[in-house]
């Protein structure tokens, strides 16, 4: 039998060995309490019985964490056991093989292929995306779909040297919402509000907090990262981060017209990696970031849409989201979410890149903030 043993740095652990009750014991007391932590199974051989029980106890009791580069063997124990339904764990990496896929799309971080046999579609992350992010995208799909949100199903995480994939059900004949406005311009008043629908849907189901992580983590370590703030600015961006009232509902964390695709029949949300809880207002800041500040060349690449087009989007949004129908509410609507625009700019500059227009108005909407009308709930 291998050695147990581990090593820790920030939230993520490195485990080696065969896992028993006694090693799974120290792994799960050297666990965040506050935060989701990462195992990481490369070097795991093995798993017992007393491990799996340590492990789905301090799950039970609320340790929030998930398991990554797992072995056949060992992953084949928390499936047979009933424990992979409680504690999402994510394979090693197949061998990824471009040849057999054909490209039909691009984002903005991303390409999308189609294999030969049309029942699956690979996501072919970008350079600038982090190792980190793909497979929190692969984690939190499973998770999503099995707490209910429509969405495909996701298959299996690839890598073959720098290039990083992961493997969903391909929906025949699906259009992403942006990409129907912008076939068919006629319908762009009736998908926006049927986005809007879908977007005060997810915003009114309370999250299981347990599973998902706390949106305003994600936004304390892009600022704790953030190269670009003094010490005195990031200061003043916790302080407006700990201000926001909490909340526990669901967020998408990229909540934009690109990322539901609907085949007619169904609508579904994708690109759930930053799916967390927290106040709604932090979508918001995404979507209008994307939707009303975004330059034109951005507007074309990612929604295939324009920016004239984006603004009218955004006005039809806000008075069904909202029920922002006059000036005056729009303007109120507006200066609320625009701290929020900010700082999902420095969580998008931070965690990938800041393009060139951002750092401006982070500077002049984060540290210029009328209290009274940053928060609505």
């Amino acid at each position: 039998m291998d050695m147990f043993s581990f090593t820790k740095e920030n939230n993520i652990i490195k485990a080696k060995g065969s896992l028993d009750g006694k090693g799974a014991d120290s792994l799960v007391a050297a666990m965040a309490i506050d935060a989701c932590s990462t195992l990481d199974f490369d070097e795991v051989s093995d798993i017992n019985f007393a491990a799996l029980r340590s492990m789905l106890r301090s799950r039970r009791n609320g340790l929030k964490f998930n398991i990554i580069n797992v072995s056949d063997n060992v992953a084949e124990k928390f499936e047979d056991s009933g424990v992979s339904v409680f504690i999402t764990i994510c394979r090693k990496p197949k061998p990824l093989n471009i040849k057999d896929y054909e490209e039909f799309g691009a984002g903005y971080l991303s390409k999308a292929y189609n294999s030969a046999d049309g029942d699956s579609m690979l996501k072919v992350y970008g350079p600038m995306v982090p190792e980190s992010v793909a497979i929190r995208e692969k984690t939190l799909s499973r998770a999503v779909m099995v707490f209910g949100i429509p969405t495909p199903l996701v298959g299996s995480y690839y890598k073959d040297g720098e290039m990083k994939g992961l493997d969903f059900e391909r929906i025949p004949g699906k259009r992403s919402f942006s990409r129907i406005i912008s076939d068919e311009p006629d319908r762009l008043e009736e998908i926006t509000v049927k986005f809007a629908k879908m977007c005060k849907e997810l915003h009114s189901t309370e999250c299981d907090t347990e599973i998902f992580p706390d949106r305003a983590s994600f936004y304390r370590k892009a600022v704790n990262d953030c190269k670009e703030l003094s010490e005195e600015q990031k200061e003043e961006v916790y302080r407006f981060i700990d201000s926001i009232p909490r909340a526990t509902t669901c967020l998408h964390g990229d909540m934009q017209l690109s990322n539901v695709i609907s085949d007619g029949k169904d609508d579904l949300w994708i690109d759930l990696s930053d799916f967390s809880y927290g106040n709604p207002m932090m979508d918001m800041g995404m979507w209008y970031f994307l939707s009303m500040l975004n330059p034109e060349r951005l507007c074309q690449h990612i929604f295939h849409l324009s920016k004239e087009q984006m603004s009218r989007i955004w006005d039809i949004f806000m008075e069904e989201y909202f029920g922002a129908d006059t000036p005056s509410k729009k303007e109120e609507v507006i200066s609320m979410v625009e701290p929020y625009a900010a700082l999902h700019m420095i969580y998008l500059g931070s965690t990938y890149c800041f393009e060139p227009f951002m750092l401006p108005y982070i500077k002049e909407k984060m540290f210029k903030l009328q209290p009274e009308t940053t928060h609505p709930l």
